[in-house]
């Protein structure tokens, strides 16, 4: 029942948060096809498999090289973030290949035996045992 202002920012989970972030990313697929086309040609560049997997200020980028993704796309997009006043968290930021898997808005996404199996990640699933467990306890 008492307003606390905040004097700088935006607040985390906010509705205008992924909104701002959406405004701010904006361009970033387009512009890294166009990059990756020009530095090495249309034809290297579609060879690469370079796609971009982007939600509000989350996103993901894929290729087919790990070489590729840590010499070429992430300098790119650091660059990129800069322009517009931002950073890659370092703490987030990974390179990894799909055999190691990745998680990915609460989902586990990872091959197997070449097979590519997504699932929820086990923090998702911790959390929700945890709640089911609560709630269990709190109604006997």
């Amino acid at each position: 029942g008492q307003l606390q202002a905040t004097e700088a920012g935006t607040p985390q989970g906010g509705i205008i948060s992924p909104t701002l972030a959406n405004v701010t990313l904006n361009g970033l697929e387009r512009e890294l096809i166009e990059h990756l086309g020009a530095k090495l040609g249309i034809v290297k560049a579609k060879k690469l498999k370079v796609n971009v997997v982007r939600y509000a200020d989350d996103f993901v980028i894929t290729g087919n090289s790990q070489e590729v993704l840590e010499s070429e796309i992430r300098p790119w997009v650091e660059a990129f973030l800069a322009y517009r006043g931002l950073q890659l968290s370092e703490e987030k930021t990974r390179v990894v290949h799909i055999d190691d898997g990745f998680d990915f808005l609460g989902w586990n996404f990872r091959k197997y035996s070449g097979k590519l199996l997504i699932k929820p990640s086990r923090k998702n699933v911790k959390t929700f045992y945890r709640k089911v467990a609560e709630t269990i306890s709190g109604n006997k």
